[in-house]
């Protein structure tokens, strides 16, 4: 990239960031091949990472300049070189344009529909109650390999019987990226949080077997390894209540989004 003048040296900027809030919120900090930088954009920035916590020195203010600087000759740079059309970064960019839109609506739907201390409490209130039936008595770690087909589950079940390993067929075959990475190991869960017919399937198995026939389960097939089994303790509130929130943030993203899908004119194409 060739050096890109600026209106003002370094120098002049750290002397103009620290009494920048004070001056017209119209007047220009710096210009980067005729575009300019505002004092107000940096306003903007600052009165935002305040919303956020940030405690807003000159420090922080001069970082936040420099910031836009940078960023502003490497939008340009980005522009120029055509690197914004290049290797589908078109539809990159406007995914992450979505995935911004996305978000910033969730954090307006919570702003609205918060997740109260009480909620949370009553919520493992339930859970307690339900965690003194006989049958979670003790949870269950699994493993899995999910499959779409039962041609390809029995295969896999097939390899296993010849001696090959889990961990490394979940890697090879399982369609579940996030538990194939860790050779399709789920976590630990009580039966009764488990799936039909898992639930019933998982407590009958020795540790250490797997399923012999394939699991059907949805769209997809399931190949269910016990890998360890412990005697379950419920833990206490302050222990368990901030996993219990995120579970709850989890459950009520799943709502809103089947609410807003429900309000909409979708139609699915066969």
């Amino acid at each position: 990239m060739k050096q890109i003048s600026l209106a003002m040296t370094w120098a002049s900027l750290l002397m103009l960031s620290s009494s920048a809030h004070a001056q017209s919120n119209s007047m220009i900090i710096a210009t980067l091949n005729g575009n300019k930088i505002t004092a107000q954009q940096v306003e903007e920035l600052v009165n935002l990472a305040g919303d956020n916590g940030t405690k807003v020195t000159p420090e922080i203010r001069q970082r936040i300049t420099n910031e836009l600087i940078i960023r502003e000759a490497i939008v340009q740079e980005a522009k120029k070189t055509g690197l914004l059309t290049k290797n589908g970064n078109a539809l990159k960019l406007k995914l992450a344009n979505q995935n911004a839109i996305v978000e910033l609506w969730f954090a307006d739907y919570f702003k609205n529909h918060p997740i109260s201390e009480e909620a949370i409490r009553a919520e493992y209130d339930k859970q307690l109650v339900a965690s003194k039936d006989p049958k979670n008595a003790n949870e269950y770690e699994i493993a899995q390999i999910e499959v779409a087909t039962e041609i390809e589950a029995n295969d896999v079940i097939a390899k296993l019987n010849n001696g090959n390993s889990f961990e490394v067929l979940a890697k090879q075959y399982s369609i579940d990226k996030s538990t194939a990475q860790q050779g399709g190991l789920a976590g630990w869960s009580l039966s009764s949080n488990l799936a039909s017919p898992l639930n019933d399937i998982v407590p009958s198995l020795s540790k250490g077997k797997t399923t012999s026939k394939p699991i059907h389960i949805g769209q997809n097939y399931y190949i269910i390894k016990l890998v360890d089994v412990r005697a379950f303790k419920f833990p206490a509130y302050e222990q368990a209540k901030n996993q219990l929130a995120q579970q709850m943030v989890t459950k009520e993203r799943e709502q809103a989004i089947a609410e807003v899908l429900k309000a909409s004119n979708l139609k699915i194409n066969q």
